[in-house]
């Protein structure tokens, strides 16, 4: 089994943006690994999604991402097998180091965003941060900019962590640059990508 750092697939989800192949092996790089289990990050950003449905105060808790990655993401990326080994994970309300905004309750969740501080703790540099969206993100509106790319030469997107921003109707994210936006964009923002992350069981 892959060490951290390493990069692993699982599941399966639109990629290329052409449906007539089917679905693509999903690449995971993984974080962490204790007793038998992986935390994982997906390698690109799979989807271009809205952190909450409409602009208004809201946490990770009830904004409508954890719905989409924990419902609809889930069910189409992974089997009932891949899916009993994705663990049911204490998901922590961190807070944003630089600003007192409320982050809500922690939540149990399968598939998760990383807070600002697990940002920053399994990703050390700007650079490690950069991703890229896939083509089928792209489709679906992620904002890209050739002025970033990836070590592998491709141009990278903006993606969502669930730490809240400067307020509540704001959600962190990472820039193209891979620096970590403390303020946050709207939660509404159509155009910022998904990295979702997991714990999975090694057994």
């Amino acid at each position: 089994m892959p060490y951290a750092g390493q990069c692993c697939t699982f599941g399966a989800y639109e990629q290329d943006n052409n449906t007539s192949n089917g679905k693509e092996d999903v690449e995971w790089i993984v974080l962490a690994k204790e007793n038998e289990k992986a935390l994982v990050i997906s390698k690109y950003a799979l989807d271009c999604q809205q952190y909450n449905s409409t602009y208004t105060d809201v946490t990770w808790e009830n904004c409508s991402l954890r719905k989409w990655m924990n419902g609809t993401f889930l069910n189409n990326a992974f089997s009932a097998e891949e899916q009993a080994q994705i663990q049911n994970t204490n998901v922590s309300a961190d807070k944003n180091p630089e600003y007192s905004t409320n982050p809500g309750n922690a939540t149990t969740d399968k598939v998760f965003l990383l807070s600002i501080t697990e940002a920053e703790k399994y990703f050390t540099t700007d650079e490690s941060r950069k991703c890229a969206p896939t083509a089928f993100a792209k489709a679906q509106g992620a904002y890209t900019s050739d002025s970033y790319k990836t070590a592998s030469g491709e141009a990278t997107c903006w993606w969502w962590l669930r730490s809240p921003g400067a307020d509540q109707d704001n959600a962190a994210d990472v820039y193209n640059d891979g620096s970590v936006n403390y303020n946050g964009n709207n939660v509404n923002n159509d155009n910022d990508c998904v990295r979702p992350a997991m714990w999975i069981s090694l057994e």
